[in-house]
C-alpha cells in the first residue's frame, strides 16, 4: 500500500515518467516508491508542525534525491532494454 501511494506521488511529480513509473515492478522500484512515500510524509508533517526546519529542509532535499534516483533507475532500465532489443 504504501509503495502504491509513493508510486502515484512520483507520478504526480515526474508526469514525463509516468507510463514508465506505472508499469514499474521490480523490487528496487518499489523500495524506491516505499522511501518516498515515507520521506514525503516526515517532510510534511515536520512542515505542518514547524518546529524543526532544518529537519524539514532535510527530508526536501531526500525527497528531491529519491525522485532523481527513480529517474536515473528509470532511464537505465529504458537504456538497457534499447541495448538488448528486448
Amino acid at each position: 500500500m504504501l509503495g502504491e501511494i509513493g508510486r502515484k506521488r512520483l507520478m504526480m511529480r515526474l508526469p514525463h515518467l509516468r507510463g514508465s513509473i506505472a508499469s514499474a515492478s521490480s523490487d528496487c522500484m518499489i523500495e524506491l516508491f516505499c522511501s518516498y512515500e515515507l520521506a514525503v510524509n516526515m517532510r510534511d508533517a515536520l512542515v505542518l508542525g514547524a518546529g524543526r526546519p532544518d529537519l524539514a529542509d532535510e527530508y526536501r532535499q531526500i525527497c528531491l534525491e529519491l525522485e532523481e534516483e527513480v529517474e536515473v533507475v528509470l532511464c537505465a532500465t529504458a537504456l538497457a532494454v534499447r541495448r538488448d532489443g528486448t
